[in-house]
């Protein structure tokens, strides 16, 4: 989406590069001589902030590719081929080849607490004042989840002895130096409760956002399921059911047909999104480093013969032998997941398979909306929550939900660990090169399988933060052994 005039009225943000003391935030210059202190001030400079809070998402260190690629060449679902020599490093988890979405995150943030700040000084409807401040909030707590995916431990798996805590907090923007604060890091859970505490005013505030709005937008239904998302990953299993169960009553997203979920891949929108990150054609990222270059070197389906992408990175044999492992009776797979995954082109080098999900959807080589909340994951949130609940009927009802879905028979009766690791399963298979995998393993506090493996005590487990934000803020802990 277009930041319109936004750049225009609020450019000259002392934030431009982060949100607390690094050298970058107090070396940058105002970019013009509007004063940014009075540029909110009307409904239409809302409006626009609001959509820059939007826009901060389609970073390459954000949902342009970081946020969806690096979680699976991190973990066992992602192969880095060399082609660019791009993610390699990742794929190595070598130390301090990591996540890096620190500053443009906390650019993000403060953006949209510059907006929450302004909202009660401009005059606007009511349905207006809390659709925006619906949307900063939703906002605001996904990227601060994502800063505690990177750089924290997520609170039902820690290693007490490398536990430096969650990530600074600021409710409040900062536009003049005076304003910056040297905060050091609260808790885990502080850090996880400030999440669910916006979500919570989020969905009361966009409860007559309309649907037609999303989900490139934020609506009750996203928030909903992003609290789900955030409940399961901080333990709270009976607020990730409940959730996961508003959400999918919310109207925001189709859950698909075995007939129609591969098809749904093809569309600018998923059917199946709660919330996705929209581009338009002027922004797209590129040949070096977009969704589709970064995992594919296809540029049309099945057509080997003309090469466009780098294809960086590849599924992983597990992975593959994860989707093929259920065959009938002929010897052919049955789920159709496996569907979006075909041979490459040898443009690059060696063929490989090559997931097919970001395929420029849009219309455009290298333009892909990005899916961050599919309805799927709610009956896999719903799924887990409950077995953790000891609700295990329900437990299976939601996984078979997701089996059938896919081609796959119905499980007749799967208790214990052998429930839990068919759900995480499904949600290997269900969300890869979504994003996803890395965080699930680390949550539950499992190992790294594959060529290198990269146990759960290992420190490099979390990211670094920023040296920069260590040297000029000495009330913030770098982690462990970095």
């Amino acid at each position: 989406m277009k930041i319109y005039m936004f750049k225009r009225v609020l450019a000259t943000s002392v934030l431009t590069f982060g949100l607390f003391a690094c050298s970058s935030l107090i070396d940058v210059k105002p970019r013009t001589a509007i004063d940014s202190s009075t540029a909110l001030v009307s409904v239409d400079a809302i409006n626009a902030a609001v959509n820059a809070v939007y826009d901060a998402l389609q970073s390459t260190d954000l949902y342009g590719r970081d946020l969806i690629a690096i979680p699976e060449v991190l973990s066992d679902n992602g192969r880095a081929t060399n082609n660019s020599s791009r993610l390699v490093s990742e794929y190595q988890n070598q130390p301090g080849f990591h996540m890096i979405n620190w500053t443009q995150d906390y650019y993000g943030i403060n953006l949209a607490n510059l907006v929450l700040d302004a909202l009660p000084k401009v005059t606007m409807t009511d349905a207006q004042r809390n659709s925006y401040m619906g949307q900063c909030l939703f906002l605001r707590a996904l990227m601060y989840l994502d800063l505690m995916k990177s750089y924290a431990y997520m609170p039902t798996a820690i290693i007490p002895e490398y536990n430096r805590g969650g990530v600074p907090v600021s409710v409040s923007g900062v536009l003049t130096l005076p304003q910056v604060e040297f905060p050091g890091r609260p808790t885990i859970d502080v850090v996880y409760t400030q999440i669910l505490a916006d979500l919570t005013v989020a969905i009361a505030k966009l409860s007559a956002t309309a649907k037609s709005r999303g989900p490139i937008y934020a609506t009750q239904g996203g928030a909903q399921a992003l609290y789900s998302r955030a409940a399961l990953y901080a333990g709270k299993y009976q607020e990730a059911a409940d959730f996961a169960t508003s959400a999918l009553a919310s109207g925001i997203g189709t859950f698909q047909s075995k007939a129609t979920y591969v098809a749904g891949w093809r569309t600018a929108i998923n059917p199946e999104s709660m919330f996705e990150v929209n581009f338009q054609t002027s922004e797209n990222i590129g040949v070096n480093t977009s969704l589709q270059t970064t995992f594919t070197t296809l540029v049309t389906l099945g057509n080997t013969a003309t090469t466009g992408g780098f294809g960086d990175v590849v599924p992983t044999a597990a992975l593959l032998a994860d989707l093929e492992s259920e065959k009938d009776a002929t010897g052919a797979v049955l789920d159709i997941r496996r569907q979006l995954y075909e041979l490459g082109t040898k443009g690059r080098g060696a063929q490989n398979i090559e997931t097919t999900k970001f395929l420029g959807k849009n219309g455009t080589i290298n333009l892909d909306n990005v899916p961050v909340i599919r309805i799927s994951e709610m009956y896999l949130n719903r799924a887990e929550a409950n077995y953790n609940l000891g609700k295990v009927a329900d437990a299976l009802k939601d996984l078979n939900t997701i089996r059938t879905r896919s081609g796959l028979p119905e499980k007749a009766s799967l208790t214990g660990s052998t429930l839990l690791d068919e759900i995480i399963k499904q949600r290997r298979l269900e969300l890869a090169f979504e994003g996803h995998r890395f965080w699930d393993l680390k949550r539950l506090g499992r190992d790294v399988v594959k060529t290198t493996n990269l146990p759960f005590t290992d420190y490099r487990v979390l990211a670094r933060i920023p040296i920069s934000e260590i040297n000029n803020n000495r009330n913030l802990k770098q982690n462990y052994n970095y």
